[in-house]
């Protein structure tokens, strides 16, 4: 048996000026058998792939894997280049192949396409038919058109976020495939779309009430004859006609109980639309900021500022508010910005320097602090990831210095990236719990280790490019119903 194996995702903001071009894909994309050779034994989706397969005595036949961010709409040029790359590939050893696993997002947005994904296997389907099952693994962010389900076998979403499963829903989808392939089950999937987008600080499965979602899906899971549930909580800041949460079941050919499931589910997170889409424990930057001061007076354990809405990695917002306030034993670590890191580099370990960090997108940043410090670390910051969620994966974060200003220690990166785990402490010397504030700037992924590593988590809706409110959003594609962008009464 062989299946061809290959990855392109993206989690695009269409209101984020210009473009994620070729280039922006090239510095991390993989090709030919280095897919394999990267990706085994990481928690990525491939990597679940690769583990099922080798396992089982499966050869593989990898083409690419294109890992992606969250930003500006994507180039037709880096779309097509990857999907022609696809194309050629698994034309060419069409007759040779039993099967294709992909994965994917479900929250691409090209240029010329609201829906990359349905393309991306629709084109697929065009040089290999539709008589070859094709498995895809998809984001829980993923915004998910019903159409998907004509182009693909089966999909399969994560089922947690912080993503701890990446690599567990790829060897759903292997698992799913091998048993479709020796004839033991005939996939039949169903979805529904609620009609409710969720912003993704929201959609944190380890608190509810996605955790209660999450855990309907399970029990969903252990009901005769499922092969697989998964929710998509949608990504809030394309502009698409597909936007939002997808409930998705797969049975074994009973096309009634997996549009059961789908519509149970749901339902479920329409009962919940208010608190799914606004929680109460929101803080502006300035009262989060002291709130955490304060906190961190008598905490054992670092008070964790959560900066959600920051996708460029410095947004400026929460570090202003830290110096104005006199912040100390602060720690921002992962804040992207290569030109503070020549200064740095130039400056050398243990002198000071005088910097304008932050602010360089001009677009919802809060614009540049002027800040003065001292350099603590200078060097390159490339490491194998051991925290849950990358686990195995190699983090390059570039040219990367350690400044302390004032109270707040900054590390500065020359490539994008977010506090998830412990890495970007103890890789250079350093330890979480040597700082009373830690300030992340991901969504949900941080939970999977400083819900334990945190004394508490305070969650700042900072004006950055993906603010919980989305009526400072003009939307042009979504369609009438959609919670809360265009309000209904239930």
């Amino acid at each position: 048996m062989r299946l061809g194996i290959a990855g392109f995702r993206h989690e695009t903001i269409t209101f984020w000026p210009g473009f994620t071009d070729l280039e922006d894909f090239e510095r991390v994309a993989l090709h030919g058998e280095e897919v394999i050779e990267k990706r085994r034994g990481t928690n990525t989706a491939v990597g679940g792939f690769i583990d099922i397969c080798e396992r089982e005595g499966i050869e593989l036949f990898p083409v690419c894997e294109v890992p992606g961010w969250a930003t500006a709409t994507v180039t037709d040029r880096a779309y097509n280049f990857y999907v022609n790359e696809m194309k050629r590939e698994f034309s060419r050893e069409a007759e040779n192949l039993d099967g294709i696993l992909l994965a994917l997002h479900g929250a691409m947005v090209t240029e010329s396409l609201q829906d990359a994904e349905t393309h991306i296997v629709r084109e697929i389907r065009r040089v290999v038919g539709y008589e070859m099952p094709i498995m895809v693994t998809l984001d829980l962010h993923g915004n998910i058109d019903p159409s998907l389900l004509d182009e693909a076998t089966a999909i399969f979403g994560y089922q947690s976020s912080p993503h701890v499963d990446m690599a567990e829903t790829g060897r759903r989808a292997a698992r799913t495939m091998l048993s479709t392939l020796n004839g033991e089950i005939k996939p039949i999937t169903a979805i529904k779309k609620p009609g409710l987008v969720v912003p993704s600080v929201f959609s944190a499965t380890t608190v509810s009430p996605a955790k209660d979602i999450i855990e309907r899906l399970r029990e969903w899971e252990k009901h005769p004859g499922v092969v697989d549930v998964s929710v998509f909580f949608g990504f809030a800041w394309s502009d698409v006609h597909q936007i939002g949460m997808s409930a998705v079941a797969v049975t074994d050919n009973d096309p009634e109980l997996a549009q059961r499931i789908a519509d149970d589910l749901a339902q479920m997170a329409w009962e919940n639309r208010e608190v799914l889409t606004g929680g109460k424990n929101l803080h502006s930057v300035k009262e989060g900021v002291a709130l955490a001061i304060k906190k961190a007076k008598r905490a054992s354990k670092p008070i964790i500022i959560l900066d959600h809405a920051d996708r460029t990695g410095d947004t400026t917002f929460v570090l202003r508010e830290l110096l104005d306030q006199g912040a100390q034993n602060a720690a921002l670590p992962c804040f992207f910005d290569p030109r503070a890191v020549k200064v740095c580099e130039k400056a050398g370990v243990g002198n000071e320097v005088e910097l304008e960090i932050g602010g360089s997108t001009g677009w919802r940043d809060g614009g540049p602090v002027r800040v003065n410090g001292k350099v603590l670390w200078v060097g390159e910051g490339r490491y194998i990831c051991s925290g849950p969620m990358w686990k195995g994966m190699e983090i390059n974060l570039g040219p990367t210095a350690i400044i302390k200003a004032e109270g707040v220690w900054i590390q500065l990166t020359t490539y994008q990236h977010a506090l998830i785990n412990e890495d970007p402490f103890t890789k250079f010397g350093y330890r979480a719990e040597d700082f009373d504030i830690i300030v992340t700037k991901s969504k949900t992924h941080f939970r999977a280790v400083y819900e334990k590593v945190g004394e508490e988590i305070i969650i700042v809706d900072a004006p950055g490019q993906c603010p919980a409110d989305l009526s400072v959003f003009n939307y042009k594609n979504v369609p009438p119903g959609v919670y809360p962008i265009t309000r209904t009464v239930s």
